[in-house]
């Protein structure tokens, strides 16, 4: 049974879609100045954000980017880690440590940005994806605490795609999408125990394309000043798997498998961004204001629910509330020479997440005010002009105290998961170097 469900976990979280851009910034650019967009429409980076500023440029953009992410959470000790909600009553309660120490997470990102002959417009494409892999995925731990945001929501491949066109001057529109799949699969075994014969069975799977609406417009009437609004569609990336078959026991008895497995594990929510760029003299100030809609979000939880035969469902006893979010974003470039440019920014972002979490479940999470900062250098070779740079991001964690109510998750007395309570906070340092090109 273990190997079954192991199979059909590691083939089924292989999807893809977007929300590395949202955590940490496109590029070092953009991530300065509070992860936003920048006022050069020669910055493919700027995709993501903005991308009918693409419509402004009329050469072939090209750039990139690698980053490392480290995590930094509050320790958890001395808290129950077993009970009887989730094991056998007459074993006995346990308490223990949790770990709050996530693997360092390495990326790469990619960003173009191509004009059509004519006049017709532009396309651009935006990709990010784990150093040395398309996608690692973990769906946590079923029931002790778990930074739900940050242990593997950002590692996966991101792919955005979009079409500008300029109408007269100072507007412009596009059209695009992000890029998710979702997979599903089904198991037909026989395992073997103490028989005469092995192991055996068969699988079959599934996996399609699904896209995410993206529409944006802006209004850039000088190189000094623009104003712009755009929209990305919420996304879904669900696993789901059916396993049907048998254990044979001995020659005589079988024991029967029939279960479904889901979980979302992957969400992107609506957001929709309205934001401002304007330079005077030697300063360049932007705002953005984002507004994202988390109604439908799930913890990436893995439920097993049961269809037939002798296999128990979940013991799912979280209910998560959530709440849509404002996160308002500030940034600052100083420019200081014709070479040379400095940025900072700063970014509030609350947690989606509603309550104290001192019911049943240990999805957590915290608000977070975000500080960067990037250095940019600009240069040419052979008379091709280039940007480098490299930037740092400090995520600090709001601390809050969980402190757990009394009795079992399933209502009985005793203690729930994470009892007595524990310390919420930490923070997550994000280091990117990048190179952009015009030509």
């Amino acid at each position: 049974m273990k190997l079954i469900i192991s199979t059909l976990v590691i083939f089924l979280s292989l999807e893809v879609s977007a929300n590395y851009f949202e955590f940490f910034g496109t590029h070092v650019s953009t991530s300065g100045i509070g992860n936003q967009a920048n006022l050069n429409p020669h910055d493919p980076a700027n995709n993501y954000y903005i991308p009918a500023q693409m419509a402004f440029s009329e050469t072939f953009n090209l750039s990139g980017s690698l980053t490392s992410v480290v995590t930094d959470f509050e320790p958890i000790d001395g808290i129950v880690v077993k009970n009887d909600s989730f094991q056998d009553p007459a074993l006995n309660e346990e308490v223990g440590s949790v770990s709050t120490d996530y693997q360092k997470y390495y990326s790469g990102s990619l960003h173009l940005s191509l004009p059509l002959a004519r006049k017709l417009g532009s396309i651009a494409l935006s990709l990010s994806a784990p150093v040395g892999s398309l996608i690692e995925t973990n769906s946590g731990n079923a029931f002790l605490p778990e930074y739900i945001m940050y242990r593997s929501r950002y590692r996966r491949t991101t792919a955005v795609l979009n079409y500008a066109k300029a109408f007269g001057e100072a507007w412009a529109f596009s059209l695009g999408t992000q890029i998710g799949f979702q997979a599903a699969a089904t198991a037909d075994t026989t395992v073997s125990i103490q028989s005469n014969y092995g192991s055996y069975g068969s699988m079959k799977s599934k996996v399609k394309p699904s896209l995410g609406l993206i529409f944006s417009t802006i209004y850039r009437p000088s190189e000094d000043f623009q104003a712009y609004f755009s929209y990305q569609q919420e996304m879904k990336n669900n696993l789901e798997a059916n396993a049907f078959g048998k254990v044979s026991i001995s020659t005589t008895t079988d024991y029967l498998l029939d279960l479904n497995i889901t979980s979302m594990i992957f969400y992107d929510p609506h957001i929709l961004r309205l934001g401002t760029g304007s330079q005077f003299g030697m300063v360049k100030l932007y705002t953005l204001l984002e507004y994202q809609m988390w109604g439908n979000y799930k913890a990436p939880l893995m439920r097993v629910a049961k269809r037939g035969g002798g296999i128990q469902p979940s013991s799912d006893y979280e209910v998560l509330k959530v709440n849509d979010i404002f996160v308002p974003k500030l940034g600052v470039g100083l420019v200081l020479t014709d070479e040379i440019e400095l940025d900072l920014g700063i970014a509030y972002k609350p947690t989606p997440i509603d309550g104290d979490f001192s019911g049943s479940g240990n999805s957590i999470d915290s608000d977070s005010t975000i500080l960067t900062g990037a250095a940019l250098y600009k240069t040419k070779l052979f008379e091709i002009p280039l940007q480098l740079g490299g930037s740092l991001q400090y995520h600090m964690l709001e601390d809050r105290t969980v402190t757990k109510t009394a009795g079992l998750e399933n209502g009985d007395a005793g203690n729930k998961i994470g009892a007595p309570g524990y310390k919420i906070g930490g923070s997550v340092i994000v280091g990117s170097l990048g190179l952009t090109m015009n030509y």
